[in-house]
């Protein structure tokens, strides 16, 4: 299983770090080659995006008055270190938004992390990192339940973890994390909208290896989650069996179904629900490929209550002509989130975003794209309709430095 376990660990540092590029939809910086010992990396860059729906208003509402063109200024600075059995980073960095007409709307976003990882043994590893970011618009937040907005936002993540191997047949793994999310309050923001709040989450998983290729076990997960302006948490607890399996050299399948269960609050009775995932992906030299669907229980921090979540989504990187210089990427996600109460304050949401890039790399530490991105969403209410759609170009430069 140790093809699939690495193509996960890429997927998730892919997708970790274009959440973490806040405005920007170019997929960053070149990716650098760390060496053993401590490397400190400064990296700029620029973008000029049209963009056809900077407040984020409803479909039909100042359609023709709505769109400018916005330059993007991001600097940043990683410090990595690279030893034999510990790995440590640092990240810091910001992305500078200006309009040209609607110069009002120009700010400052900011993000940054901490991340820390140890081999103690051949049997046990574990990683702990935290990071925060600020948010100008809601369309930038990768959770389920958040209506688009142009609402700033804070986000506060911490997370960590460790792996066990029991025997070569037996593993353990264990993941506990934190997160808290704020909005901005402003008199044009409903009172009903963007409540924020935080949620503490672990997750147990138990693997036992058939063969070279198959491997089975259990999933148990815990949610405990306090959405501002609910009258107390919900807690959510998931029980799933689990498969992996690895079809060839190439290509990984792994999938997992069960129930959750929401204890019964002062407000909602208890419910159990299915929950179900299933992930498959294909990873080459030139090519890397990923798509799965999930369903479950989440907090909604745009509306409050818990949502049923459904999720679809995939994402492609390849090399183009046979050439490592040429590149291109491609993201989609589809989510419906349907409240389990029938309110009219808890609204049903239905939000598509996709993406995609062509860059070149001229150099190492050079880049060179274009990208276009588009997000939709729906309250499948009247006038509850939105898009936006995204097109540009951005030169990144980095240049890692070692430090001896």
């Amino acid at each position: 299983m140790r093809h699939f376990f690495f193509s996960v660990v890429a997927l998730l540092a892919v997708a970790a770090s274009a959440h973490a590029q806040g405005e920007r939809v170019g997929s960053g910086a070149p990716a650098p080659e760390y060496r053993g010992g401590w490397t400190f990396t400064p990296t700029v860059g620029v973008a000029e995006t049209f963009d056809d729906n900077i407040t984020l208003f409803g479909n039909g509402t100042a359609d023709t008055l709505n769109n400018d063109y916005v330059t993007t200024f991001f600097p940043s600075a990683n410090l990595h270190y690279e030893g034999k059995h510990t790995h440590f980073g640092a990240d810091y960095g910001g992305s500078f938004l200006g309009y040209r007409q609607f110069n009002g709307l120009d700010r400052w976003d900011q993000h940054g992390s901490l991340e820390m990882r140890r081999e103690e043994s051949a049997r046990l590893r574990w990683f702990a990192n935290a990071s925060g970011a600020t948010r100008p618009e809601t369309d930038l937040i990768d959770l389920g339940g958040i209506p688009y907005r142009h609402t700033g936002a804070t986000e506060l993540t911490t997370r960590g973890g460790a792996d066990y191997v029991l025997n070569p047949r037996d593993s353990l793994s264990f993941t506990a994390g934190y997160q808290d999310i704020r909005f901005e309050r402003s008199d044009l923001l409903p009172a009903a909208f963007l409540h924020g709040g935080d949620i503490l989450e672990t997750l147990s998983e138990f693997r036992h290896r058939l063969d070279e290729r198959l491997a089975v076990g259990a999933d148990y997960s815990y949610r405990r989650a306090m959405v501002s302006g609910d009258p107390e948490h919900f807690d959510l607890h998931g029980v799933e069996g689990a498969i992996d399996y690895e079809l060839s050299s190439a290509w990984s399948v792994s999938g997992a179904a069960g129930l959750v269960y929401m204890m019964p609050t002062a407000l909602e009775p208890g419910r159990t629900g299915p929950a179900y995932r299933v992930a498959l992906s294909h990873r080459r030299e030139l090519m890397s490929f990923h798509v799965g669907y999930l369903q479950s229980y989440i907090p909604a921090f745009g509306f409050g209550g818990v949502i049923r979540a459904q999720e679809l989504g995939g994402g492609l990187r390849a090399q183009l002509f046979h050439s490592r210089r040429w590149y291109t990427e491609h993201s989609i996600t589809f989510r419906n989130d349907s409240p389990l109460a029938a309110t009219d304050l808890q609204l049903p949401l239905r939000s598509l975003r996709e993406t995609s890039v062509f860059g070149w790399e001229p150099d190492r530490w050079v880049r060179f794209e274009v990208f276009y991105a588009r997000v939709d969403q729906t309250s499948l209410r009247p006038g509850g309709l939105l898009y936006r759609d995204r097109v540009g170009f951005q030169i990144v430069t980095s240049k890692p430095m070692r430090i001896e």
